[in-house]
Protein backbone atom coordinates (compact mmCIF):
# COMPACT_ATOMS: atom_id res chain seq x y z
CA UNK A 1 0.00 0.00 0.00
CA UNK A 2 2.95 2.04 0.43
CA UNK A 3 3.53 4.85 -2.51
CA UNK A 4 7.17 4.92 -3.10
CA UNK A 5 7.20 7.44 -6.12
CA UNK A 6 4.42 9.79 -4.41
CA UNK A 7 4.11 13.22 -4.25
CA UNK A 8 5.87 15.09 -1.20
CA UNK A 9 3.43 16.20 1.14
CA UNK A 10 2.70 20.22 0.65
CA UNK A 11 3.33 22.32 4.10
CA UNK A 12 1.31 25.21 3.10
CA UNK A 13 -1.76 25.78 5.55
CA UNK A 14 -4.67 26.36 3.04
CA UNK A 15 -7.63 26.89 5.69
CA UNK A 16 -7.83 27.82 9.24
CA UNK A 17 -11.02 27.11 11.16
CA UNK A 18 -12.25 29.21 13.92
CA UNK A 19 -15.06 27.90 16.29
CA UNK A 20 -17.34 30.95 17.59
CA UNK A 21 -19.45 29.38 20.27
CA UNK A 22 -19.59 26.29 22.29
CA UNK A 23 -22.88 24.86 20.23
CA UNK A 24 -21.56 26.16 17.15
CA UNK A 25 -20.60 23.28 14.47
CA UNK A 26 -16.94 23.04 14.58
CA UNK A 27 -16.67 23.94 10.90
CA UNK A 28 -13.98 25.39 8.57
CA UNK A 29 -14.96 28.85 7.29
CA UNK A 30 -12.87 30.70 5.05
CA UNK A 31 -11.53 34.16 4.38
CA UNK A 32 -11.66 35.75 0.60
CA UNK A 33 -7.90 34.69 0.04
CA UNK A 34 -8.64 31.11 1.22
CA UNK A 35 -11.61 30.64 -0.77
CA UNK A 36 -9.95 31.75 -3.99
CA UNK A 37 -7.26 28.83 -2.88
CA UNK A 38 -10.30 26.46 -3.05
CA UNK A 39 -11.58 28.20 -6.06
CA UNK A 40 -8.25 27.61 -7.73
CA UNK A 41 -8.63 23.72 -6.82
CA UNK A 42 -12.05 23.58 -8.03
CA UNK A 43 -11.51 25.04 -11.36
CA UNK A 44 -8.18 22.85 -11.96
CA UNK A 45 -9.98 19.48 -11.00
CA UNK A 46 -13.55 20.64 -11.90
CA UNK A 47 -16.53 18.51 -11.82
CA UNK A 48 -14.74 15.53 -13.62
CA UNK A 49 -12.97 14.40 -10.05
CA UNK A 50 -14.25 11.36 -9.13
CA UNK A 51 -13.49 11.80 -5.45
CA UNK A 52 -17.09 14.13 -5.68
CA UNK A 53 -18.88 11.61 -4.87
CA UNK A 54 -19.48 11.20 -1.28
CA UNK A 55 -22.02 12.04 1.27
CA UNK A 56 -22.28 15.36 2.51
CA UNK A 57 -21.12 16.05 5.89
CA UNK A 58 -22.45 17.61 8.74
CA UNK A 59 -20.03 18.59 11.34
CA UNK A 60 -20.80 18.13 15.33
CA UNK A 61 -21.30 20.49 17.29
CA UNK A 62 -17.54 21.64 19.32
CA UNK A 63 -16.86 20.02 22.29
CA UNK A 64 -16.37 21.47 25.65
CA UNK A 65 -12.73 20.23 25.54
CA UNK A 66 -10.76 18.17 22.59
CA UNK A 67 -12.02 17.69 19.11
CA UNK A 68 -13.12 14.85 17.02
CA UNK A 69 -10.07 15.54 14.46
CA UNK A 70 -7.01 14.35 13.82
CA UNK A 71 -4.23 16.88 15.61
CA UNK A 72 -7.58 18.89 17.02
CA UNK A 73 -8.11 20.85 14.45
CA UNK A 74 -10.99 22.03 12.53
CA UNK A 75 -9.18 22.47 9.33
CA UNK A 76 -8.64 21.25 5.98
CA UNK A 77 -5.02 21.21 4.91
CA UNK A 78 -3.80 20.11 1.54
CA UNK A 79 -3.28 16.46 1.01
CA UNK A 80 -1.88 14.11 -1.82
CA UNK A 81 -4.44 11.21 -2.07
CA UNK A 82 -4.94 7.79 -4.26
CA UNK A 83 -8.66 7.41 -5.21
CA UNK A 84 -9.91 4.47 -7.36
CA UNK A 85 -6.16 3.78 -8.44
CA UNK A 86 -6.08 7.77 -9.58
CA UNK A 87 -3.27 9.89 -7.44
CA UNK A 88 -4.58 13.35 -6.34
CA UNK A 89 -2.75 16.07 -5.49
CA UNK A 90 -3.24 19.18 -3.03
CA UNK A 91 -7.17 18.06 -1.81
CA UNK A 92 -8.60 19.66 1.04
CA UNK A 93 -8.27 17.04 3.43
CA UNK A 94 -9.99 16.76 7.32
CA UNK A 95 -9.52 13.68 8.98
CA UNK A 96 -12.46 13.32 11.28
CA UNK A 97 -10.76 10.40 14.25
CA UNK A 98 -13.93 10.36 15.70
CA UNK A 99 -16.05 8.71 12.92
CA UNK A 100 -13.02 7.61 11.19
CA UNK A 101 -13.77 10.01 7.97
CA UNK A 102 -11.84 11.88 5.71
CA UNK A 103 -13.75 14.88 4.85
CA UNK A 104 -13.06 16.95 1.57
CA UNK A 105 -14.90 20.52 0.67
CA UNK A 106 -16.27 21.32 -2.98
CA UNK A 107 -17.87 24.34 -3.75
CA UNK A 108 -18.09 25.10 0.10
CA UNK A 109 -19.96 21.85 0.92
CA UNK A 110 -18.32 19.50 3.55
CA UNK A 111 -18.39 16.02 1.88
CA UNK A 112 -17.14 12.48 3.01
CA UNK A 113 -14.50 10.84 0.82
CA UNK A 114 -15.72 7.49 -0.22
CA UNK A 115 -13.45 5.13 1.83
CA UNK A 116 -13.75 1.67 -0.27
CA UNK A 117 -11.51 3.72 -2.76
CA UNK A 118 -9.41 5.90 -1.17
CA UNK A 119 -6.34 4.00 -0.22
CA UNK A 120 -3.78 6.29 0.54
CA UNK A 121 -4.03 10.05 2.31
CA UNK A 122 -0.44 11.55 2.82
CA UNK A 123 -1.45 14.50 5.43
CA UNK A 124 0.30 16.67 7.63
CA UNK A 125 3.51 15.11 7.15
CA UNK A 126 1.42 11.42 7.89
CA UNK A 127 0.65 8.75 5.38
CA UNK A 128 -2.63 6.96 6.42
CA UNK A 129 -3.65 4.02 4.62
CA UNK A 130 -7.01 2.30 4.35
CA UNK A 131 -7.60 -1.43 5.66
CA UNK A 132 -10.33 -3.62 5.34
CA UNK A 133 -10.93 -6.57 8.29
CA UNK A 134 -9.69 -9.89 7.72
CA UNK A 135 -9.41 -13.27 9.29
CA UNK A 136 -5.34 -12.92 8.88
CA UNK A 137 -5.23 -9.90 10.56
CA UNK A 138 -6.18 -8.64 13.85
CA UNK A 139 -7.52 -5.35 12.87
CA UNK A 140 -11.25 -3.76 12.46
CA UNK A 141 -11.71 -1.77 9.21
CA UNK A 142 -10.54 1.87 9.13
CA UNK A 143 -7.86 4.29 8.49
CA UNK A 144 -4.47 3.73 9.76
CA UNK A 145 -1.34 6.35 10.42
CA UNK A 146 1.54 4.24 8.83
CA UNK A 147 5.15 4.91 10.60
CA UNK A 148 7.15 1.97 9.24
CA UNK A 149 6.26 0.05 6.75
CA UNK A 150 8.72 -2.60 6.11
CA UNK A 151 7.99 -6.28 7.28
CA UNK A 152 7.49 -5.17 10.98
CA UNK A 153 4.95 -2.57 9.99
CA UNK A 154 3.98 -0.34 12.64
CA UNK A 155 0.40 1.55 12.43
CA UNK A 156 -1.39 3.40 14.41
CA UNK A 157 -5.47 3.67 14.89
CA UNK A 158 -6.05 7.53 15.84
CA UNK A 159 -9.05 7.48 17.93
CA UNK A 160 -11.24 9.79 20.01
CA UNK A 161 -12.83 8.46 23.02
CA UNK A 162 -15.92 10.46 24.18
CA UNK A 163 -16.92 11.83 27.88
CA UNK A 164 -20.38 13.47 28.38
CA UNK A 165 -20.69 15.62 31.64
CA UNK A 166 -24.64 16.55 32.46
CA UNK A 167 -25.37 19.46 34.42
CA UNK A 168 -28.50 21.24 34.82
CA UNK A 169 -27.62 23.91 32.18
CA UNK A 170 -25.76 21.61 29.19
CA UNK A 171 -24.31 18.65 28.53
CA UNK A 172 -20.41 19.02 28.54
CA UNK A 173 -18.93 16.79 25.36
CA UNK A 174 -15.16 15.89 25.85
CA UNK A 175 -13.20 14.24 23.35
CA UNK A 176 -10.12 12.24 24.66
CA UNK A 177 -7.06 11.03 22.44
CA UNK A 178 -7.47 6.68 22.79
CA UNK A 179 -5.26 5.94 20.06
CA UNK A 180 -2.82 2.34 19.62
CA UNK A 181 0.06 1.52 17.97
CA UNK A 182 0.34 -1.80 16.27
CA UNK A 183 3.25 -3.81 15.12
CA UNK A 184 3.01 -6.41 12.10
CA UNK A 185 4.27 -9.80 13.79
CA UNK A 186 3.58 -12.65 11.10
CA UNK A 187 0.29 -12.61 10.18
CA UNK A 188 -1.04 -10.91 12.93
CA UNK A 189 -0.80 -6.62 14.57
CA UNK A 190 0.42 -7.07 17.95
CA UNK A 191 -0.95 -4.10 20.04
CA UNK A 192 1.90 -2.19 21.62
CA UNK A 193 2.48 0.66 23.84
CA UNK A 194 5.84 0.73 25.87
CA UNK A 195 9.08 -0.15 25.52
CA UNK A 196 8.93 -3.45 27.36
CA UNK A 197 5.91 -4.60 25.24
CA UNK A 198 7.97 -3.56 22.54
CA UNK A 199 10.82 -5.71 23.09
CA UNK A 200 8.01 -8.39 24.18
CA UNK A 201 7.23 -8.68 20.14
CA UNK A 202 10.63 -9.22 18.91
CA UNK A 203 11.59 -11.06 21.75
CA UNK A 204 14.49 -12.79 19.77
CA UNK A 205 16.71 -9.87 19.52
CA UNK A 206 15.62 -8.12 22.57
CA UNK A 207 19.12 -7.83 23.63
CA UNK A 208 20.30 -6.13 20.48
CA UNK A 209 17.41 -3.83 20.43
CA UNK A 210 18.40 -2.42 24.16
CA UNK A 211 22.31 -2.03 23.03
CA UNK A 212 19.95 -0.21 20.38
CA UNK A 213 18.45 2.09 22.65
CA UNK A 214 20.90 2.36 25.02
CA UNK A 215 23.89 3.69 22.07
CA UNK A 216 21.06 5.79 20.10
CA UNK A 217 19.41 7.55 23.39
CA UNK A 218 15.87 6.81 22.49
CA UNK A 219 12.92 8.06 24.68
CA UNK A 220 9.90 6.61 24.88
CA UNK A 221 8.40 8.63 27.28
CA UNK A 222 9.52 11.58 25.07
CA UNK A 223 8.31 10.50 21.30
CA UNK A 224 6.97 6.54 21.95
CA UNK A 225 5.55 6.53 18.17
CA UNK A 226 8.95 7.44 16.77
CA UNK A 227 10.61 5.25 18.97
CA UNK A 228 8.73 1.92 18.24
CA UNK A 229 8.99 2.66 14.26
CA UNK A 230 12.80 2.57 15.14
CA UNK A 231 12.94 -0.46 16.45
CA UNK A 232 10.83 -1.87 14.46
CA UNK A 233 13.02 -1.01 11.97
CA UNK A 234 16.55 -2.07 13.44
CA UNK A 235 14.68 -5.27 14.26
CA UNK A 236 14.21 -6.21 10.73
CA UNK A 237 17.39 -4.75 9.91
CA UNK A 238 19.27 -7.03 11.56
CA UNK A 239 16.86 -10.06 11.02
CA UNK A 240 16.90 -9.88 7.30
Amino acid sequence: MTLKTFLPIITLSLFVARAIAQNAPDTPFYSKAEMHVVDVYNKTIGDQSEIYNGPQYNPPPKAYRGSPYFLDSASVQPANIRYNGTAYKDVPILYDAYDDLMISVSHSILYSVRSEKLSDVFLEGHHFVYLLESKNFNLATGYYDQLYDGPSEVLVKRKRGVVKRVDQQSVQVIYELDDVIYIKKGSDYLPVNSKQSVLNVFKSKAKQLKDYISANKISFRKDKEHSIAQLAAYYDQISH
